[in-house]
């Protein structure tokens, strides 16, 4: 203790000075490290391994709940399906997509629009890509397509009428199998007509008689005596099985539209079965003379 004092006695007043700024240089640089230096978060103080499970297992649970409200509040196949009249040339996105278009199918055929192109008859929708049979078929029914002002048409009556060869007057065909090249070979019907012909039968799922050719698209401005070159050997028909067609297989018959179709869906979901054509009759939208065409064309399978 007495050597400290006599060292504390000797220094001088710089040596104080020195000594006195020295502690004050190390005490800032302390100081300054300190405060510099970032602060480490404290981990979560869990009481024990089952309390940090537990509480994951809310959180899991809560974000469950909170993708399931969303899904519920904002389901990802909203768009109901409508099946309407409409015109490829004019119908907007909404309306496609309410036909089942999907939305790229939707957008590349109003690109198609866009670029000047046009759909001049409903064979040309199968060009559109993405455009399968099966959707094609359902859509057949329902595109109606305008004929341009001045549009001169390809397959007009006048063009149609000039034979592609000599008729032979003995001409007769079979109206079950004849084909576009053996129909062509008649007075009046072209290349067009032919198609519309054999599109038709397929619609129908056959003819029952020669006068339902007058029916097909295009037909209705020949002459009845173009009845004469035809005949059906034996009458073969592909019916529509009514207790397990949906209400789209059953639009695409000819002599069926959309709203019968589905009263006929909601009448069998009534009864569980239909058996016979008379309880059609409960469809205020069906009269007898419609049933009665229609009846070749269904069955009633109870299986």
């Amino acid at each position: 203790m007495k050597k400290y004092r006599q060292i504390y006695l000797f220094l001088t007043l710089e040596q104080w000075l020195g000594l006195a700024l020295l502690v004050i240089l190390v005490m800032g640089t302390l100081l300054a490290v300190s405060h510099f230096q970032p602060e480490k978060e404290e981990p979560t103080a869990w009481a024990n391994d089952s309390t940090k499970t537990l509480f994951t297992a809310h959180q899991t649970q809560q974000d469950s709940l909170r993708k399931a409200q969303w899904k519920k509040t904002y389901p990802r196949d909203t768009i109901e399906i409508r099946m309407q009249a409409f015109d490829p040339n004019t119908a907007d996105s909404s309306t496609l997509v309410h036909l089942g278009f999907k939305p790229w199918q939707a957008k590349n055929l109003l690109k198609y629009r866009a670029k000047g192109g046009r759909y001049r008859q409903p064979d040309d929708l199968k060009k559109l890509y993405g455009m399968t049979d099966s959707m094609y078929q359902a859509l057949t029914p329902y595109i109606h397509i305008a004929r341009e002002e001045g549009q001169r048409h390809t397959d007009s009556v006048q063009q149609d009428s000039m034979p592609r060869w000599p008729l032979k007057k003995d001409t007769i065909l079979n109206l079950r199998t004849a084909d576009t090249t053996e129909l062509k070979l008649l007075r009046g019907i072209g290349s067009y007509r032919a198609r519309q012909i054999v599109n038709y039968r397929q619609q129908l799922g056959g003819f029952t008689h020669i006068e339902q050719v007058l029916e097909a698209k295009g037909m209705q401005h020949l002459p009845d005596t173009i009845l004469q070159h035809f005949f059906i050997d034996t009458i073969i028909i592909e019916p529509i099985d009514i207790n397990h067609a949906s209400p789209q297989q059953l639009a695409r018959h000819p002599y069926l539209r959309f709203e019968q179709a589905q009263a006929i869906y909601q009448l069998r979901k009534r009864k569980m079965h239909l058996d016979s054509i008379p309880q059609l009759l409960e469809i205020t939208d069906f009269s007898a003379e419609t049933l009665q065409k229609l009846a070749p064309y269904l069955k009633f399978d109870k299986n």
